[in-house]
């Protein structure tokens, strides 16, 4: 009997331990989502990017070429299925098994969630290219100066597992469609550095309005459809 109470303890012990890392996990996400870096730059000479939510997952659009960067020499539209001429591309980082492994949420293991919020599985990052840009509610478009531009492609690159400067394409099948393809990444992602928490990270880091840390998508958003 005394094991068996001492087994309910433990387990009403880990349960309340658990919900009480979860409540302050998203606490912390909604204070430290709401503290904005960079507020105050102000940009000239601007060029325009986007932020491209899909609810779970953000991306950061631009130009596949201008004068400032030129993503061709990096990642090719040609690794993909449909190999077009698209001007436009968008890039995001990601869980390797979530990316290849989960094409819904009903195909989650959890053995995939697991390695996620732990930092034990590999990542990826994944360009789609696109003829236009989306129409969506869930995108915000943003004005970024030419310094700030450089500086987010130039972060971007940097995630890429280059090998003689061109990024490391991953032969799969498990693309979403004709106009994207994945490459090997640098990172490993976890519960404290998700997808969304790259795209903050890669604003931030580039001078150009963030917030101080989040995991979510719908936070990076809201940042910027408050503003506009």
């Amino acid at each position: 009997m005394k094991i068996i109470l001492k087994t309910l303890k433990y387990l009403a012990y880990s349960i309340l331990g658990l919900v009480a890392f979860l409540l302050l996990y998203l606490l912390s996400a909604v204070i430290l989502s709401r503290i904005e870096v960079n507020a105050k730059e102000v940009s000239t000479e601007e060029e325009t990017i986007w932020v491209l939510s899909n609810g779970a997952h953000t991306d950061i659009i631009m130009p596949v070429k201008n004068d400032l960067f030129d993503w061709q020499n990096i990642v090719s539209q040609q690794d993909t299925r449909g190999k077009g001429q698209s001007p436009y591309i968008a890039l995001g980082w990601g869980c390797r098994k979530f990316y290849l492994e989960t094409p819904t949420w009903a195909d989650l293991k959890f053995t995939t969630a697991f390695q996620a919020v732990t930092g034990q599985g590999g990542t990826l990052m994944h360009a789609t290219f696109y003829e236009e840009i989306p129409s969506s509610d869930m995108i915000a478009t943003l004005s970024v100066s030419q310094a700030q531009y450089k500086k987010l492609a130039e972060h971007i690159s940097q995630t890429f597992v280059l090998e003689e400067g061109k990024a490391l394409l991953v032969p799969t099948d498990a693309v979403y469609g004709d106009t994207d393809a994945f490459y090997e990444a640098k990172g490993h992602y976890q519960l404290f550095f998700t997808c969304n928490s790259w795209t903050n990270k890669m604003l931030k880091n580039s001078g150009i309005r963030a917030c101080v840390w989040t995991p979510f998508a719908f936070d990076i958003l809201r940042q910027y459809k408050e503003k506009n």
